[in-house]
Order: C-alpha cells, then structure tokens, then sequence
C-alpha cells in the first residue's frame, strides 16, 4: 500500500472520527457502511489467500468467487489448501456454479471437516467428497430433529448440550457464550456446533410461540 493510498484513508476515518464526535446520532447511518466495508475487506482478503494457493486459476474465476454467496465455497477451498489437501481446481469451481445454478449451494452450511477426515482416504479431494460429508450430515442433523418430539424435550436437549444447564440457568446468554468458544471460525468443529444449533433453534422457535400465545 502506497503512502499516498495510506494518507488519503487515515483523513477518511479522521472526518468520520469527527462526524460522531459532533453528531452521535451519525452512527445509525455510518455503522452499517462500516460493516458492509469490513464484510467486503474479509472477502478480498480471502481470494487474495486462494489465489496463493490458486496461482494458475484465471483472475476472471477468482474475481467470480468474490460474492458473499460463494464464501462457503472459499473458506472450504482455504481449508484444503492449508491442510495440504489435493484437488482439482477447474472441477471444483464448476461443480460449485452447478451448485448456485440449481440453487443447492446451502449445502455447505452443513459441511464438517472432521467428517471429512474420517471418510477421506484418497489422495485428491472430489466435489463427491464433499457432497458425501454434506449429505450425510444434513441426513444425521434431519435425524436430530425427529427426535425432538415434544416442547419439553427440546428443553432438556439445549440445556444437556449447553453443558448441563439447570431449569433456572439462562438458555440465551448461555447460548451465546458456548457460540463465542466453539464457532468453526474460532477453531471449532463444524458438525457439533451444527448439532447444538439446530436444538437451540428450535428452542427458540418454541420460545417465541409461547410468547405469541401469551400476548
């Protein structure tokens, strides 16, 4: 970055500075400016990561892959980079558009790298194996939710899942704090955080009902 570039945008965040100083109420506006800056800097800074790994792919694909829909798709493809996994670039960047086109590209939602290191045994990763992993969790978490039978059920579950949680713990704030520590991008396992989503969820869709019911 040139110091020009470096002057320019330290005298932007100057008169944004100054903006909030004297007009607090700015911040309604400016706030999610910021966070839609800092969601398209996370993207850059990811291709700008794949395309390391990635030094043949075309900068026309690269650039494709700069959306918010095909994150999913480029976290994962980091991953098996970084895990010196092996795979085939132009397959997986076209399976991937199949997979926007016919709108199943939420199926990465359920991908788990553990599962991936316990069904994997080749030497090149294939967009099968990752389906396989994702259909497979998909099928067990589809599982999980016919199991909650009953509104009494689903309370226990989170609060067994929670580590335990007595009937006078709160459900929420307990939810929140276990998220911070076990979420994939701190490091956590994709399929266990799935599993403890879907049950809280669900608490929460039952919460909100007896709340309807009572007004």
């Amino acid at each position: 970055m040139n110091g020009d570039l470096v002057n320019e945008l330290d005298d932007i965040f100057w008169k944004l500075d100054n903006i909030v100083r004297t007009h607090p109420e700015a911040m309604r506006v400016i706030n999610p400016k910021c966070m839609a800056l800092k969601d398209t800097a996370t993207i850059c800074n990811r291709i700008a990561k794949l395309q390391k790994h990635w030094s043949d792919m075309p900068q026309s694909v690269l650039l494709e892959l700069a959306t918010r829909q095909s994150q999913p798709f480029v976290v994962v493809m980091l991953g098996l980079a970084e895990r010196k996994y092996k795979v085939s670039q132009p397959s997986m960047v076209n399976w991937w558009r199949r997979m926007c086109a016919t709108g199943q590209d939420y199926i990465l939602t359920y991908f788990s790298w553990k599962r991936l290191a316990e069904t994997f045994f080749g030497s090149t990763v294939l967009a099968s194996d990752i389906m396989r992993v994702c259909v497979d969790n998909e099928q067990m978490l589809g599982n999980i939710t016919s199991t909650l039978s009953d509104d009494k059920c689903v309370d226990f579950k989170i609060r067994e899942l929670l580590g335990g949680l007595s009937m006078q713990s709160d459900v929420k704030k307990a939810w929140h704090e276990w998220a911070k520590l076990n979420h994939p991008d701190k490091g956590g396992d994709a399929e266990t955080f799935l599993k403890v989503k879907l049950v809280y969820d669900e608490w929460v869709n039952i919460q909100n009902k007896l709340t309807s019911n009572k007004e």
